[in-house]
């Protein structure tokens, strides 16, 4: 997605986000046995040109045609973004939205079954007689639902499911944040023409369900809306299964269940499934070592609630100076419909990198989305440039087009309205407060535990409350052995106070090693600062955080 997080939603994502699921107790930090990986296969990876005046088409998709593709356009001298559609070799480009006032877009354009509509988180476009051969335009706003007992303060991610009806949003609210699905609907009456988000059920929230007397938050598929899959079966989010470990879950819709899709110890985010649904192409850091610090050792999740806004801020250069646009350090990378067999590279299948130019991760990384060919053998992605390397008016980057040259092309999977009889009303909602105990025992899932207790400062002191965490043989996998201590902040003072972490814990069992964290302050405000040093098996990482962390290039650190 185009859109970062922003602190206040990894603030609210850390604070016990949770899904209403049926399968709480599924333990997934267990791989489960799982079909055999599929083989490597070819492709071809080439640069599509845009008109010279276009200087970044970011966000793409395909029409249901398969012949036209339609993108966000941003146009030399022109602080809005616009809609434009083109052919999949870059001829026939033509501006839908230039000649209105109204903007529109954000995030990935999706265009409705009726080849007439264009559905963005800001609104809707209409075009007569249609997109392709659009003569007349207009954009209709859309209309976000009342929220009980709370109010809107920001949207942070939405996509629209194939069935053209049902739209996933992200809402960062005065209580909490909440994930809601709701059906896109157009209404005439005396107060104009509009679409509004209808018939809302509440699929995920902070933090309702999550076991405070267990220490046991609920993040299993809650985060932020990544995309539909399964003909709109299901649905992806951001989640967190592991301390500071961000992956990808997968919500069946049809009855809540959450399969976890992503186990590497990196940082994975935007997600794009084939529409035959046998594939996933997602961003991530794999393919170098800047997120390994924070995930490498597996820590149960609520050791790592405190830092988890901290730690997504380092995904990004986001506090260089002069850098008006972060830049991204993400890759691409895709697994069958599976996902991953392993966390550890060495010890299965975690995916085939699809960014493999001499010049990725070094010049160019990804920002925007992917776009799947309705056949499932091509799409389109755009890699951004290093914005140091960009003069005003310059392209930002590269539209690419990659064919996988050995496949034979699929159908769509058949479209699907799940009736969300699990979820909750959005009218019945009821939000909950997070309150953890002071001090308790957290259980291993599998052996082992870990006592928990709270340090208080001295009355007048501003300083925090610290949460202190003793592993004593903990594991929830059974594989990852943990002793030691970790302490941390608890930010309770405001969300742009710096979280003040350490740790010491030794790794023993299957795998062997270490994590050390030394005077760490995570800031959402400016860079982080402290030494963290962690090792696991062979694999070693050390990283001075007001240094910077790796980019990809040798010696290179931001």
């Amino acid at each position: 997605m185009k859109k970062q997080f922003n602190s206040l939603t990894v603030i609210l994502f850390a604070s016990c986000i949770n899904i209403f699921a049926q399968n709480v107790d599924k333990n997934h930090s267990i791989i489960p046995k799982l079909p055999a990986a599929p083989k490597a296969e070819p492709f071809i990876v080439k640069t599509v040109s845009i008109p010279n005046n276009v200087f970044e088409t970011d966000l793409v998709n395909y029409l249901p045609d398969g012949k036209h593709i339609i993108m966000e356009a941003h146009f030399v001298g022109k602080k809005k973004s616009d809609l434009a559609v083109m052919k999949e070799d870059g001829t026939d480009f033509k501006c839908l939205t230039c000649e209105l006032e109204e903007e529109i877009g954000d995030e990935m354009p999706v265009p409705l079954p009726d080849g007439k509509r264009i559905y963005s988180p800001r609104g809707v476009l209409e075009c007569s007689p249609s997109i392709v051969n659009c003569k007349e335009s207009r954009i209709l706003p859309l209309i976000y639902p009342e929220i009980p007992e709370a109010k809107i303060i920001r949207r942070i991610a939405t996509n629209m499911s194939p069935n053209g009806k049902q739209v996933a949003s992200g809402l960062v609210t005065t209580r909490g944040y909440l994930v809601l699905i709701s059906e896109l609907t157009r209404v005439s009456d005396e107060k104009g023409d509009r679409y509004e988000l209808q018939n809302g059920k509440v699929v995920a929230s902070s933090p309702n369900e999550a076991d405070f007397a267990a220490f046991r938050p609920k993040i299993d598929g809650a985060g932020e809306v990544k995309s539909f899959a399964d003909g709109g079966k299901s649905l992806i989010n951001l989640a967190l299964f592991e301390g500071n470990n961000y992956d990808l879950a997968k919500i069946d819709l049809t009855n809540g269940n959450i399969s976890r899709l992503t186990k590497h110890f990196s940082y994975d985010e935007g997600t794009y499934p084939s529409p035959d649904g046998n594939w996933f192409i997602f961003q991530t850091h794999r393919h170098t070592t800047r997120m390994d610090a924070f995930g490498l050792i597996p820590r149960p999740l609520i050791a790592g609630l405190p830092q988890a806004a901290g730690v997504s801020y380092q995904r990004n250069a986001e506090f260089e100076k002069g850098n008006y646009k972060a830049t991204r350090f993400y890759g691409l990378t895709m697994t069958d419909k599976h996902g991953d067999r392993a966390r550890l590279p060495q010890e299965g299948y975690t995916g085939t990198s699809i960014m493999t130019d001499k010049e990725d991760a070094k010049l160019y990384n990804h920002l925007g989305n992917f776009a799947w060919h309705p056949t499932s053998t091509r799409g389109f992605f755009w890699e951004q440039k290093d914005p140091a390397t960009v003069k005003p008016g310059e392209l930002t980057g590269r539209l690419r087009f990659i064919t996988f040259t050995s496949r034979k092309p699929t159908k769509p999977l058949p479209v699907v309205f799940p009736d969300l009889k699990w979820a909750t009303d959005l009218k019945d909602f009821k939000w909950t407060t997070a309150n953890y105990p002071e001090q308790g025992v957290l259980k291993g899932k599998v052996s082992g535990y870990a006592e928990i207790s709270t340090l208080k400062p001295a009355q007048g002191s501003a300083d925090e409350p610290r949460r202190v965490i003793k592993y004593v043989d903990f594991t929830d996998d059974g594989e990852y052995i943990l002793n030691g201590t970790e302490s941390s902040t608890l930010r309770l003072g405001g969300y742009d106070k710096p979280v003040i972490w350490e740790a010491d814990i030794k790794v023993s069992g299957k795998h062997t090693g270490y994590l050390l964290a030394k005077e760490v302050k995570f800031r959402i405000t400016s860079m982080s600062s402290g030494i963290i040093r962690a090792q696991l098996d062979k694999h070693t990482i050390e990283v001075d955080l007001a240094k910077g962390l790796p980019t990809g290039v040798a010696g290179v650190l931001r």
